[in-house]
């Protein structure tokens, strides 16, 4: 397991560093350094506002689909859970889907396995928002479909080969709610005689339990206005560094501009590299380039100071919001 773990980090650093190459390819670095010493930050104080609230209203969003058990667990606690989960997946790809889990059921006395059931419901609920905003940018903010065909890389594709992605989000649920009921099924016979058979049985319904959880959500409105707030934060804070290089004065860009790049940004970071190095810098230098007409090198700027400022906040907030929470929890008298 550890090996395949160690191969995991080199193959997405590899892929990291291709990225990185294909956009640093065409592109003068004196130049680039040149850009990024004369960008201005008086929109970072704006900017770290707009990361706070977006990572809190996450989390309170997990409450939610935490029922009975989210009323109980301290916000500092899912606050720290969801801030762990962005430092450690900027370290080792997908490694904060499992440890912002088992953070916060440790401290609570929780299922850990419920609790990644939760995860994995939210992030499909991520996608399909995803793609979502997806259709309404290729619809409603781009003249040209093909440029953002030429973009990803499909101008070949059939018509049909775009039902792939919504099938197997489809078969995904189909498939988690049929094992949830195959799991329910044996939990009413006679128990196995091997423990650890059990043992494996209970933890996979706990965690296909923590995967529908999404039915037992009491508040709908406020789940989907959470849903809309997260994704409005990470338009404004796509928006925002646009200010760094006066973006917004020289080639135009709006916030309708900035939902575009949003979409762009949330693929190029699904992609498993570290702390989404490289293809987000590719695919938002490329786009800018293709839709805006901003010069290689300007778009690169922006990319890698958005994204430097980023890492860089989630690795100071990470740490102070997990200190923050062992503080609030002793003053309530958990050791925990």
């Amino acid at each position: 397991m550890k090996k395949k773990r160690i191969l995991n980090i080199l193959i997405s650093v590899a892929v990291a560093v291709l990225f990185v190459q294909l956009a640093v390819k065409n592109v003068d670095l004196g130049e680039l350094w040149q850009q990024m010493k004369m960008a201005t930050f008086y929109w970072l104080p704006f900017f770290v506002l707009v990361l706070l609230v977006s990572h809190s209203m996450r989390a309170e969003r997990w409450r939610l689909l935490l029922a009975n058990n989210g009323e109980r667990i301290p916000r500092s606690t899912l606050f720290a859970g969801v801030m762990l989960g962005y430092v450690l997946n900027n370290v080792v790809p997908r490694l904060g889907e499992i440890s912002r889990p088992v953070y916060v059921a440790r401290k609570q006395g929780m299922s850990s396995s419920n609790l990644i059931g939760t995860i994995v419901v939210e992030r499909l609920f991520d996608l399909a928002t995803m793609m979502l905003l997806i259709v309404f940018v290729s619809f409603y903010l781009i003249s040209d479909i093909g440029l953002l065909e030429q973009l990803f890389g499909t101008e070949s594709w059939p018509w049909y080969a775009y039902l792939a992605i919504p099938l197997f989000f489809l078969l995904v649920i189909v498939g988690i709610w049929l094992i949830y009921k195959i799991l329910n099924y044996s939990d009413k016979k006679e128990p196995f005689n091997s423990s650890i058979l059990n043992k494996i049985l209970d933890k996979g319904r706990s965690f296909t339990e923590g995967v529908i959880s999404i039915r037992h959500v009491k508040n709908w409105p406020m789940f989907l206005l959470l849903t809309a707030g997260i994704w409005i934060g990470y338009i404004f804070m796509t928006y925002l560094p646009f200010y760094m290089m006066g973006l917004q004065t020289a080639y135009g860009l709006t916030m309708s501009d900035a939902v575009v790049l949003t979409m762009v940004s949330s693929i190029g970071v699904s992609i498993p590299t570290p702390a989404g190095i490289g293809s987000y810098h590719l695919l938002i230098q490329q786009s800018m380039w293709l839709l805006y007409n901003i010069p290689l090198v300007t778009a690169l700027t922006y990319a890698t100071i958005a994204h430097g400022v980023t890492v860089i906040l989630v690795f100071i907030i990470g740490p102070i919001s997990l200190w923050w929470d062992k503080y609030a929890t002793l003053r309530a008298g958990n050791p925990n």
